[in-house]
């Protein structure tokens, strides 16, 4: 009995070194896997990153995007639908109207200019002074790359400028790619999905129409109607998209565009309808004035108003509401088409502006009869 006891502690105390080594290995180990831990809580997250933008341009921006400033109105009316909240200035003060559909935080945003064309309006030291993490300048895919003031903007604010196409054919492209930048990709996605159905659907059912119905269209601009832009314009994007025969035959101008002409060019070209660009004249000037009386649109009662709220559905800024603007003009130009354009305006209205609309809501923006801007 006593031989088993003393065997039995021998072995016990031939053991103790073995669990020893262990807790010793355990205990040496713990503090490797800390120290590992603690390297990937303090290694620094990245705070820039680079872009290569649509103009083909190299920029640091900021990892976290919260506060832009658009440069163009184009950009504005994009950012307005895509993250709202970020947008810090104006270039313009938005109309009564216009903040009727915007949320309540853009009526408070300082108003501090920008570029238009030839137009010139922005300050950079209100910029400056402004301080948002990115600018973004939109411009026409044949000025981009030649366009050295984007450069410039950057170079004197110290601020990262990143440029877009105002392309209507790249417009989802473009939510695509400022959703990613701003840190909104979820949000540009949806709305970039949303744009190219509806768009290549539209387009469907124009291109069905026989060219023996398609209008010859007079797109009057100025405040006496006595302007206008040809096909292929960057400014009469949703008229070619609707398939119209435009009746300007006149040069193509650059940067604002419109071309002057007479009322009696107008008369020759003798349009069967007219469109009226709400930002200059409206159809009641039109059909008032007994210049245009003999012009078959005029006798046929043919003559109408670009919808505008809370931007223009056409043009000045082209933006994101020209797809709006080709189905209106769809069943304005084609009465038979099927387009639903007043469930067509509630659901636009929903997803990019997150409103319900009441039918008297809908019939007040399909039917404008207010100057946009003066």
């Amino acid at each position: 009995m006593k031989r088993k006891i003393a065997a039995l502690l021998m072995a016990c105390m031939l053991a103790l070194p073995l669990v020893a080594g262990c807790s010793s290995n355990a205990t040496e180990q713990k503090p490797a896997e800390n120290k590992d831990e603690q390297q990937q809580q303090v290694e620094p997250q990245a705070t820039e990153r680079e872009i290569t933008d649509m103009a083909g341009r190299t920029v640091t921006i900021p990892t976290e995007v919260n506060s832009v400033y658009c440069a163009v109105p184009t950009g504005e009316a994009m950012v307005a639908t895509l993250s709202p909240e970020k947008i810090i200035g104006w270039v313009n003060e938005p109309s009564a109207a216009a903040m009727e559909y915007l949320p309540e935080n853009l009526a408070s945003m300082p108003v501090i200019g920008g570029w238009m064309g030839q137009q010139v309006t922005a300050n950079m030291e209100d910029i400056i002074t402004l301080d948002p993490d990115i600018i973004i300048y939109v411009g026409t895919d044949g000025s981009l790359g030649n366009d050295d003031v984007p450069d410039q903007i950057q170079k004197e604010t110290g601020i990262p400028v990143v440029c877009a196409s105002s392309a209507l054919e790249r417009t989802a492209e473009v939510y695509r790619t400022l959703g990613d930048w701003i840190g909104e990709a979820e949000r540009g996605e949806e709305l970039a999905t949303y744009y190219e159905t509806k768009l290549a659907d539209v387009v469907e059912k124009i291109d069905a129409i026989p060219d023996s119905e398609r209008p010859r269209v007079y797109y009057a601009e100025n405040s006496d109607g006595l302007a206008t832009d040809p096909a292929g314009s960057s400014h009469t994007e949703v008229l070619d998209y609707c398939k119209v025969t435009n009746v300007a035959d006149v040069e193509m101008k650059s940067g604002q565009g419109r071309t002057e002409v007479s009322i009696e060019q107008v008369i020759a070209w003798n349009p069967e309808l007219i469109l009226c660009h709400s930002g200059f004249v409206l159809a009641d000037d039109i059909t008032s004035n007994p210049q245009w009386a003999d012009i078959q649109a005029v006798k046929d009662g043919e003559v109408y108003t670009t919808p505008a709220v809370p931007f223009n559905w056409f043009d000045r800024p082209p933006n994101v509401m020209r797809l709006m603007g080709i189905q209106w003009f769809a069943t304005v130009c084609y009465p038979d088409i099927d387009i639903d354009i007043n469930q067509e305006t509630k659901d636009f209205y929903k997803l990019f502006y997150k409103m319900d609309l009441s039918d008297e809501q809908v019939e007040s923006l399909l039917n404008q009869n207010q100057l946009s801007f003066e």
